[in-house]
Parts: structure tokens; sequence; C-alpha cells
């Protein structure tokens, strides 16, 4: 059996196509014995008519004269098959062309053989004024062939409707089939390892494309995500490699030399010293995990965000004293955001030591706050060495550094928790050109009123 004829929407058609056949063919009962009834009325009153004319054709020859009236009647309808009988009161015929019968109230259906041929004629009895009866019985071409008509008309349209719905079921199916066969067809290289591959999309607008769009949409994200790991995987094995062989040969060179205890206590503090490097590495890496995986510390909500930068501004500006730079802080009042405050409050620690790590003394470090009625812009400056534009989008992923910055402190993966945070607030995040230094702007919808 072909594949077409399998499919749903091909059975669909077909139920359809069925329901229409039940449709038609109940029209056609309908129509076919409203049409007897207006028949059987219609010859009910040529009858009625015949009857008139032959009483009064009787009245004005005499009521003896009935057989020869009814037998010019017979050879007026010469080309018809028509019946006549005239009966006494006791039911004997006394005249006609069919045999004699009881008599029957209303209209009914007789079957005399008139030319050697059965006929089939409706009849009517009717009592005459003389007290006789007077069957009269004709038959109607027309009725026949508007019988023949309804019947062929409607066999016709049920056959057409089928063949249609067969034939439009197929291509339907055929349409169907092949987009369904694309999005399975991209599925297949995709389950391959080719994650490059997407559904086609006709530009049609249609449900199929909708489909495609979202399907797209989800590979694209798949395989976002997919290179993001490789990516990590692969600084995790190039950046952790080095501190952990490191360790290990500070600890084997501990264990062959026989130090003493102040040098075996310095190597201890030392090694202690790289593993919580090492620990607050996969602690980053376990942090930007579960933000990217909708796991924060808690729900939005709207808070005042003026309130918390200046919280934040006044811990960190002891550190920034520390090392010789200056933090300034200039925050509008009443700014609040719709948001986690715990992430948010990362994101801005994470900028601000970004920003003092890489700025040399007498660098000045801002905190920027700042409102255009629509949204919220949060950003932090220095004048520090900066960042090459073509290194800014790079400087987001984890583990990746400057090489002017690979020998100061830190793992790569602050600068990759704070696009986290602001990709899950839906809040774009651009690096630029402070001339000199760096400008880090996160920009927060504002809340609804």
């Amino acid at each position: 059996m072909p594949r077409f004829l399998r499919t749903w929407s091909f059975r669909l058609t077909l139920l359809y196509a069925a329901l229409f056949a039940v449709s038609v063919i109940l029209l056609f009962g309908v129509i076919y014995w409203s049409a007897l009834d207006y028949a059987a009325q219609d010859e009910a009153d040529e009858n009625n008519v015949e009857f008139h004319a032959i009483v009064d054709e009787a009245e004005l020859a005499g009521y003896a004269q009935l057989p020869r009236i009814l037998q010019n009647h017979l050879q007026q309808r010469a080309g018809t098959p028509a019946a006549y009988l005239l009966e006494d009161t006791q039911f004997q015929k006394l005249a006609g062309n069919i045999e004699a019968m009881p008599f029957r109230g209303g209209a009914f259906v007789i079957k005399p053989v008139i030319g050697g041929k059965v006929r089939w004629l409706s009849a009517h009895f009717y009592r005459m004024p003389d007290g006789n009866y007077l069957l009269i019985g004709q038959d109607s071409p027309p009725l026949k062939a508007m019988k023949a008509l309804v019947a062929r008309a409607f066999s016709v349209s049920a056959a057409a409707t089928l063949i249609l719905a067969v034939v439009g079921g197929g291509i339907v199916s055929t349409s169907v089939l092949g987009r369904v066969e694309a999005v399975a067809r991209t599925s297949r290289e995709i389950i391959a390892g080719n994650l490059s591959q997407r559904v086609p999309v006709r530009g049609s607008d249609d449900e199929f494309d909708h489909l495609a769009t979202s399907v797209n949409a989800m590979l694209d994200r798949i395989e976002d995500l997919m290179r993001n790991m490789r990516q990590v995987s692969n600084d995790i094995a190039h950046d952790l490699r080095t501190p952990l062989t490191r360790l290990r040969q500070r600890l084997e060179q501990a264990r062959r030399h026989n130090h003493s205890v102040e040098q075996m206590q310095e190597t201890l503090g030392a090694s202690i010293d790289q593993v919580d490097s090492i620990l607050e590495t996969f602690s980053a890496l376990l942090r930007i995990a579960q933000i990217e995986a909708g796991q924060g510390s808690g729900a939005h909500a709207v808070f005042d965000l003026s309130a918390t930068l200046a919280r934040i501004a006044e811990d960190f500006a002891p550190a920034a004293e520390d090392r010789g730079q200056t933090l300034t802080a200039r925050l509008a009042q009443g700014l609040r955001v719709n948001g986690d405050r715990e992430l948010i409050v990362q994101l801005v620690v994470n900028l601000l030591e970004n920003a003092m790590r890489h700025s040399p003394a007498g660098a000045i470090v801002g905190l920027i706050a700042e409102s255009d009625g629509t949204n919220i812009e949060i950003s932090v400056t220095d004048d520090g060495p900066g960042i090459p534009a073509g290194e800014r989008e790079k400087v987001l992923r984890p583990f990746y550094r400057l090489e002017s910055s690979r020998t100061t402190d830190g793992s790569g993966l602050g600068l990759s928790l704070v696009a986290v945070i602001a990709k899950r607030h839906n809040a774009p995040l651009a690096l630029s050109d402070n001339s000199p230094g760096l400008r880090a702007t996160v920009r927060f919808p504002a809340p609804a009123a």
C-alpha cells in the first residue's frame, strides 16, 4: 500500500468523503420521495380531470353511452397505456379494458395486462352519479423520466464525490507527507550528528511554517548549548590541567624531599589555596549551569535598585582604595527593577571586580544607574586597558581570557556569569569603549506601573 494511503490526512479525507456521501444519499432520499409525492398528486389530479370529463360527456350523451365514451378515451390514449373499468354496484364489469376488481378507496397501483404486457398504472375508483363505479388508471412517462433523472443525477454526483475525495485526499496527503518527511529528514540528519541542519520554511506562513520556525529556533538553541558545552569542556581541560598539574608536582616534591615542618606547612597552605581556587572555578561553572537551567536563587520581584546599588558601592569603596583606585557612583534615585535581586547583585559585583582587577592603580571605576522611562541601565566603567572590539563577544564565553590578562587572578568566568544572568532577565549586555577603558552596560526593562 502506498505510504500516502496510510497517512492520517488521507484517512481524514476519506472520513469526510464518507460523511458527505451519506449526506448525498439522505438528500437523494428526501428529494426522490418528495418528487414521488408530487408526481402521485399530479397523477391523482389528472385522474380527477379525466373523471370529470367523462362525467360531463355522460351527462350530455346519457349514462347509457358510458361504454362508448370509455372506448373513445381509450383510443385517444392509444400511445399511453391506460385502464378504464366500469362496474355496477355488485362490482360486475359493465365496460372497460381490464378485468373486474373490488372497490378500493384512494389512489393505488394496479398491474393489468394491456397490449400483451404487464403495466404499472396509478389508479383511482370513483362513484358515478348513477351509482355505478368507474376506475381510471394511467401511466405517466414524465414521472418515470423524472425518477430516472433524479436517480442518475445523484448516482453521478455520489460517484464524482467519491472520486474527487480519493484524488483530493491523495493530493493533500502527498503534500502533507512531503512536509512531514522534511521534518523527519532533518531529524535524522541531526541524530546523525549534523546539528547545522534546519527544517525548510516555504514562506507560506501556514501551520507547517510556524512549526518549522519553532523547531528551527529549538535547534538553534540546542546547537548553541552543544557548542557552549564543547567549548566549556575544552576550556576546562585546558585551564584546569595546568593548576592541577602544578598542585600534583608540589605535593610530589613535598613527598620526595625531607622538608621541615615550616616548609611542609607552607606547601600545604599553597596547595590548599590552589584547591580553593579550583573549587571556586567549579562553583562558578555550577552556578552558570544552574542559572541557564532556570534555577535561580529566588523568584523575580520588584525591588529598590537604587538602594541596592548604593550599598554595593559603599562595600566596594574600601577595596578600591586598597588597590589605589577610586570608585565613583552616580545613581538615580527611586529606580526599581523586576528581577532576582541576588542574581542582579552578583552581576554588578562581578562587573565591579572585573573592572578593578584589570585596571591599574590610580584608575577610576564608575557605577552608574539611570532610566529613560522605558529601560533602566546599569553601567560599570573603568579607564584601564579595555577590551579590543573583536574580543568583546569572546570574553563572554567561559574561560576565555585575553593574553594581557592571563597573568592576573581569575578563572575567566566572571563575565560569563554576567552574560548568563543578563540573558535570564532579558536584559541586553553591551561592552563598549569608554575611551579609555571599558564600559559594560546592562539594560533592564522598567517594571510596569
